[in-house]
Parts: structure tokens; C-alpha cells; sequence
């Protein structure tokens, strides 16, 4: 099973129209799309994949959420009490694996973010961690995958205003939660980018995640930059294969 995540920057109807005609190339059988939001792009995403028979859940949000497209499997929502997660995290089942897609609150890494975004970041980040710390125990085989909005630890150049928080929730990801970073298991070494700004400066914001038990069921975990290059997005896209061992 074929995984692909993107950020699709809530965009214009044309741009969606590009993004989609990417997609529709792709071999995924599984598309978590991030920042899906209420301009007419957005809706235009999910109108076209549900009109192409898949399965489409969206995570609820009143702004800025996750669009989880099951295209050759089916997705079988689960009940996650979230609280005020609920817009941001949409929890399926696919093939036997608690899939968790998640669009994580948003700071600028590289210019000063407002006092009320930090904190908003922080809070968010708190809840976060404290619902893994819930879920985790009882979710079996998993997958975490999106755009998380915390920067990988091994960014090699400097980026003044990444939050300590950013960093605790990933080492908590890892030593506390238990979870294996997909892209690290592959490619241990080296900077990696998906998301750059209008001065080029960028880092690793997308990420995918797995239980530990199953970790040698990823098969593969790497960026497509095509659509980042394209400018159809400002995001790269992170695709993850697993094989069937994940489901046990």
C-alpha cells in the first residue's frame, strides 16, 4: 500500500485543477491532503475524487484541515474523541492499519509569528501529544502522516523561530510514543525539504510515522518535489509504501 500526503495550500479552483491532474498520475492508492480548506479549490478536490467513486473523508474543519482519499481501498472512519483536534486530525481504518492524518497549527520558522500564533502552536502541540498519549496505547498497526508543522531535528541550516516545542513533540514522537520516522528509517542522513517560503528558505514539515513493531513493513519513504517546483503548492509531497505486514 502506497501512501502520498501533499499540502495543497487551500488553493484557487486553477491551481486545484493542476494539483488534481498530478495526482491522477500518481500510483497511491491513499492520498492524505493537508491545509484543505473553503475556497472553491478545495471543494473542487473533494468533489472530483468523490465523483471518481473513492472514498473521501474529510476531518470536519471549519477552516484549515485533512482530506483522507481512499482510491483503491476502502476507508473506514474511526471514533477518536479529538475535542479541539477534530478539525485538524481525521483516524481511518485502511487494510487493517489505523491511519492518522494530521495538519499540525502553523508558526513561520523563518520570519517572527505572532505572540497569538505561537501560542496557539503551543497549545495545539500540548493537545496533541496529550491525545497520542491516549490513542496509541489501543490503536494496533499505525500510520501517522501529514504535514505536522514541526521541523525535523537534522535541518542542517539555521532557522531562527522554531519553537523548543516543535522539537520536544518530536522526540516525544519518537522515545516516548514509541514511533519510527519513515523518512529517517530510509534516509538517515542529510537535510530534506517540503516546504519553502517566498525567500527559499525552507525544512521538513511533512512526515510520516509508524508503530515501532512494524517498522520494517516500510518498504520505502520519499519526497516528490514536482509539485512544489510546478508551484502548484508551496509543499513537496511524501510518499510512503508499506507492505502487507503492517496489518499484522
Amino acid at each position: 500500500m502506497r501512501v502520498l500526503t501533499l499540502n495543497v495550500a487551500d488553493p484557487p479552483a486553477d491551481r486545484a485543477k493542476s494539483l488534481l491532474e498530478w495526482l491522477w498520475h500518481q500510483p497511491d492508492e491513499v492520498l492524505v491532503l493537508t491545509e484543505v480548506g473553503s475556497r472553491r479549490g478545495s471543494s473542487l478536490i473533494a468533489q472530483v475524487c468523490r465523483a471518481a467513486g473513492y472514498d473521501v473523508v474529510a476531518s470536519g474543519a471549519d477552516a484549515l484541515g485533512v482530506l483522507v482519499v481512499g482510491r483503491e481501498v476502502a476507508l473506514e472512519p474511526l471514533e477518536a474523541d479529538l475535542g479541539e483536534l477534530a478539525g485538524r486530525v481525521s483516524v481511518v481504518s485502511v487494510d487493517g492499519v489505523t491511519l492518522i492524518g494530521v495538519y499540525g497549527a502553523a508558526s513561520d520558522p523563518v520570519r517572527y509569528s505572532s505572540k497569538a500564533q505561537r501560542q496557539r502552536k503551543r497549545e495545539w502541540l500540548a493537545s496533541y501529544d496529550r491525545w497520542l498519549a491516549d490513542w496509541l496505547p489501543g490503536a494496533g498497526p499505525t500510520l501517522m502522516v501529514g504535514d505536522l508543522n514541526i521541523v525535523d531535528p537534522q535541518h542542517d541550516s539555521r532557522l531562527p523561530y522554531v519553537l523548543p516545542e516543535e522539537a520536544a513533540l518530536y522526540d516525544a514522537l519518537v522515545r516516548r510514543h514509541g514511533l519510527t520516522d519513515a523518512y529517517r528509517l530510509h534516509h538517515p542522513d542529510g537535510d530534506a525539504i517540503t516546504w519553502v517560503d517566498h525567500s527559499g528558505a525552507g525544512c521538513r514539515y511533512d512526515h510520516a510515522f509508524v508503530t515501532a513493531e512494524p517498522a520494517g513493513a516500510v518498504r520505502g519513504c520519499d519526497l516528490l518535489h514536482a509539485p512544489r517546483e510546478a508551484g502548484f503548492t508551496d509543499h513537496s509531497a511524501l510518499r510512503v509504501q508499506l507492505d502487507g505486514s503492517l496489518a499484522g
